[in-house]
């Protein structure tokens, strides 16, 4: 008793449908090349990552700072920060590193010593070390959102800030949140 009849006509269809069975899983076997041997220095590991959502969760503007710091990650060779500007920092400088901000949302008005330029979405700021300098939104009411990245981190224990309350306009004090 045969169990399975195909009728003459459609075996030729079956022919090929079985050559083409054949080839995918060939190609199948064939793209699952073995992994590339391991290198003396690799390890085992993965990666961190860190939503945007789960950093910043207030982001209304109803506070009188005029710039917010949420730490992102920080070692001894690098930090990473959201930083949000709704109206002008203080001018200060740091002096034993560069910085390094990156806009994610928004326009700002970056001054490096007499200059002032603006930046936006996609813009990269860099400021030297021992350069003053300040940020501040172009338009009252609006926000920026920018990343910093320090490689290495400047210590905010050293940064000068060059206004102030007090009458001494070279006084110093550590930077704070306000103050990145």
């Amino acid at each position: 008793m045969n169990l399975l009849t195909i009728p003459h006509s459609a075996q030729p269809r079956l022919a090929r449908l079985s050559v083409l069975a054949v080839v995918l899983v060939r190609s199948a076997t064939v793209a699952e090349d073995p992994a590339p041997a391991r290198h003396p220095d690799e390890r085992d590991g993965a990666a961190t990552l860190i939503h945007r959502a789960d950093v910043i969760r207030d982001h209304g503007t109803n506070t009188s700072a005029t710039m917010r710091l949420w730490p992102l990650h920080a070692t001894a060779e690098a930090r990473m920060n959201y930083v949000e500007v709704t109206g002008r920092s203080s001018l200060h400088f740091h002096p034993d590193a560069d910085h390094k901000l990156y806009v994610l949302e928004g326009k700002v008005a970056v001054t490096t010593g007499t200059n002032t330029a603006i930046a936006t979405v996609g813009d990269l700021i860099i400021v030297p070390k021992g350069v003053r300098h300040c940020y501040d939104v172009p338009v009252k009411g609006e926000r920026a959102l920018l990343l910093t990245f320090d490689a290495p981190p400047y210590d905010p224990r050293k940064t000068v800030q060059l206004e102030s309350s007090s009458p001494s306009p070279t006084a110093r004090k550590p930077a704070n949140s306000a103050n990145p």
